[in-house]
């Protein structure tokens, strides 16, 4: 996922960690359940740059007077609405007062309703923004100078891996109607920071009223009303720190069209910090919007990108991102929320809810936690499966836009669209949330009988995909699934069986029954990665960051199953949940797999991505055993010593008889800080 369907050290964002906050609070410690190895290049994330700085302070006289630089060095203490804002009431509107009266509004004389009316507009005025918040806004729209390379980055990240929320014709419009505003306050200024300084309030007044739509807009016509909102002026600056993950340092675009010599790393930080900042600004104002909702789901793909899945903010932004969704209704569908609404606004909005589903399934999973968004709470219509392009098109008089579509929403031309991926995960998605909830249950009555069940409705949703995504396992093994048409198949079934791995390895932990249809799941998963995946992606061009969820999420826990059963056969010794011996010819064939699986593994995942350290760690375990397994058998007993240097923990890991206790290992990967692997 882009948005799932995710710095180096030496490019990590350099931030200053001496800059002391006085007037913003320290948050309180979050204390985990077990020790977890900190990195020092991941300790601070969104914070303002001090490049950001550039700027100089509006040189009128009427602009307040505040040291710039002092603003830009500081964290940015979140910025309080001061008018009261009212939630929206939800489906029932029941116990809301506001929503009872208004259900009279119809009874009530014209004159009457006007005055109530008038008198709710006085008392919700918003007044005058900060100046210093201002005049921050206005140091960060002077970095739109620069909009037109941003979005060439943009576009080039898109052309390798479109966004599943945001695709081409989006990320297009967007840029063209930020740009447009930009020009429009500086063309002909004779003070360009002035012009900012006041495109920078209107923007904040802007930002605290409600987006107005109708049935009819066009794309266009969209993006140049939301263009002046500081979400929309973030959503830039995130999907630029999102491409700059995807497209290598020695770009062109980088090396020969790079006129103000920024470095990578450099402008990843400017990123991140600008699109946390706009956040802020957004947030603060107590209003939730589609924009904003795209914001927060894009800095949570990215944030995994950085720091991996376990670092607690990415936990804190996932809040964020369920608290928008209900503020703004956004799992509410159909009835008044379609009213007004353009056609593709609506499947947007399906978009990202299938996304903002997806990352709580997958995060909930990984960090053993329970969700938080619900589907028996929400509506979870399936995104249609057409194109990015005929999605904003506008509908012509006597067209069908639904006619390569069949009853059930897919496309009838065979073709893996992100959106036919986005309707996977989510499907996958709510029998994960049936999943968790076994997993998470104190009651461990029938859970054989449920996990049964539950793996034939699995089986059941994949036979009810159309055929293109349909997997033959006699034609995967014959190696006829090679073509970039087949991984649509490939990613379909690597997504069905993940989930029937993690209900083989409930049995195991809960009930402490070790079926073998974990050892055959596991060695499903990694052949198909090896075999299908990892080939098909990689002629495609596809980017590491998008090959590395696949490896490392799914791939790196199957791999320490097969692991640890080989080991457990290679030293009788170990005691393994395992009793029957593995067969000579599948024995040679996990041994295979897993070979080729590591090798590309520390290939594919970059130092730059947040769970590089993990990977090596969990590469180097695989291939110690891979080590021991094949090495010939002499009357000399084996050296204690490697020439695979294992990590300084490694006795934390052994058993009694000093022999890696793989299980015990992946069971508490570092991304996965109260695993669901481990507390089921």
């Amino acid at each position: 996922m882009d948005s799932f369907p995710h710095a180096s050290r030496a490019e990590s964002p350099n931030y200053d960690v001496t800059t002391e906050v006085p007037s913003a609070p320290r948050a309180p410690r979050v204390i985990s359940r077990r020790p977890k190895r900190q990195r020092a290049d991941n300790q601070l994330v969104f914070r303002v740059d001090q490049r950001i700085s550039s700027t100089a302070a509006p040189s009128s006289s009427d602009l307040p007077v505040t040291d710039a630089n002092s603003l830009c060095d500081q964290h940015i203490a979140p910025w309080t609405a001061k008018e009261k804002r009212t939630l929206r009431p939800g489906v029932l509107g029941m116990v809301s007062p506001k929503d009872l009266f208004s259900e009279y509004e119809d009874s009530l004389p014209v004159e009457e309703l006007g005055r109530l009316l008038g008198s709710t507009v006085a008392t919700t005025a918003c007044p005058p923004s900060d100046s210093n918040q201002v005049l921050l806004g206005a140091q960060i729209l002077s970095h739109l100078q620069k909009i037109r390379w941003f979005y060439e980055i943009i576009e080039s990240k898109d052309k390798i891996a479109p966004g599943w929320v945001l695709g081409p014709p989006l990320t297009r419009a967007l840029c063209r109607s930020v740009e447009q505003i930009y020009d429009s306050a500086v063309r002909g200024s004779q003070d360009t920071h002035a012009s900012l300084f006041s495109l920078s309030r209107q923007i904040f007044a802007n930002t605290s009223e409600d987006i107005r739509t109708t049935s009819t807009m066009h794309l266009s016509e969209y993006f140049d009303s939301i263009a002046a909102r500081w979400e929309t002026i973030g959503l830039v600056f995130v999907l630029l720190g999102t491409a700059l993950f995807h497209i290598p340092d020695d770009d062109p675009i980088f090396t020969h069209r790079n006129p103000w010599k920024l470095e990578k790393s450099q402008l990843r930080s400017i990123a991140i910090t600008v699109s946390e900042t706009c956040w802020q600004f957004s947030n603060g104002t107590g209003t939730a919007s589609d924009a904003l909702c795209w914001l927060t789901t894009q800095q949570l793909s990215l944030l995994t990108m950085m720091v991996g899945y376990s670092d607690y903010r990415v936990w804190q932004k996932l809040g964020d991102l369920s608290t928008i969704i209900y503020g703004s209704g956004l799992h509410q569908a159909g009835g008044n929320f379609e009213q007004g609404v353009p056609f593709f606004l609506l499947e947007l909005r399906k978009r990202v809810m299938a996304c903002a589903y997806g990352i709580d399934k997958d995060l909930a999973t990984l960090l053993g936690r329970p969700p938080r968004i619900c589907s028996r709470y929400c509506s979870l219509p399936l995104p249609l499966d057409i194109t990015y392009d005929a999605m904003v098109r506008p509908q012509s008089e006597g067209e069908n836009r639904f006619q390569k579509l069949d009853a059930n929403g897919w496309n009838t031309d065979g073709i893996l669209t992100v959106s036919a991926m986005l309707r996977v995960a989510l499907l996958t998605s709510l029998l994960r949330e049936s999943i968790l909830e076994l997993s998470l249950s104190p009651n461990t009555k029938d859970i054989p009988v449920i996990v049964e069940k539950l793996i034939q409705e699995s089986r059941q949703t994949q036979q009810d995909l159309p055929s293109f995504m349909h997997w033959s396992p006699e034609q995967a093994a014959a190696g006829v699934y090679n073509s970039p048409r087949d991984e649509g198949r490939a990613f379909a079934h690597t997504e069905f069986m993940y989930q029937e791995f993690l209900l083989h390895r409930i049995l195991l932990k809960r009930v402490g029954i070790a079926s073998q249809g974990l050892i055959e799941s596991s060695l499903d998963i990694i052949t198909t990665l090896v075999d299908t995946t990892i080939a098909i992606q990689t002629r495609s061009y596809k980017s590491a960051v998008e090959i590395s969820w696949d490896m490392c999420y799914i791939g790196l826990p199957a791999a320490g199953i097969l692991t640890s059963k080989l080991l457990a056969e290679h030293r009788p010794q170990i005691t393994s949940p395992f009793r029957e011996p593995l067969a000579a010819n599948i024995r040679k064939l996990i041994i295979q797999k897993l070979g080729a699986y590591v090798s590309h593994l520390t290939f594919q995942v970059q130092p730059y991505q947040g769970n590089y350290q993990i990977v090596q760690q969990g590469a180097t375990y695989i291939r110690w055993v891979l080590d021991r397994i094949n090495a010939p058998k002499c009357p000399q007993p084996a050296p204690l010593t490697s020439d695979i240097d294992l990590p300084e923990n490694w006795l934390d890991d052994c058993d009694s008889e000093g022999n890696p206790d793989f299980m015990a290992w992946f069971d508490n990967i570092q991304w996965a800080q109260d695993s669901l692997l481990n507390f089921t």
